[in-house]
């Protein structure tokens, strides 16, 4: 069974409620766009195993996204 996409702080802070969308544009009701990185659609298993329960640490693309984001010590 796929972890509930709606627990927000154990998902990915990348993910993106699909809401607004047309039916059937997306395989998954959200998609992955880690700062203003390209837009990912990730799949089923992708969002089990990787987007959701805290398991986004290992996600290259956050992990890309965070060293973005990281300022430099003054």
């Amino acid at each position: 069974m796929m972890p509930s996409i709606r627990d927000d702080e154990k998902n990915c802070p990348c993910l993106t409620p699909t809401v607004g969308r047309r039916d059937g544009s997306f395989p998954v009701p959200v998609y992955c766009r880690p700062g203003r990185r390209r837009v990912r659609v990730p799949t089923r298993e992708e969002l089990a195993a990787r987007c959701t329960a805290e398991r986004y640490l290992d996600c290259p693309g956050y992990r890309r996204f965070m060293a973005d984001r990281t300022w430099p010590e003054a």
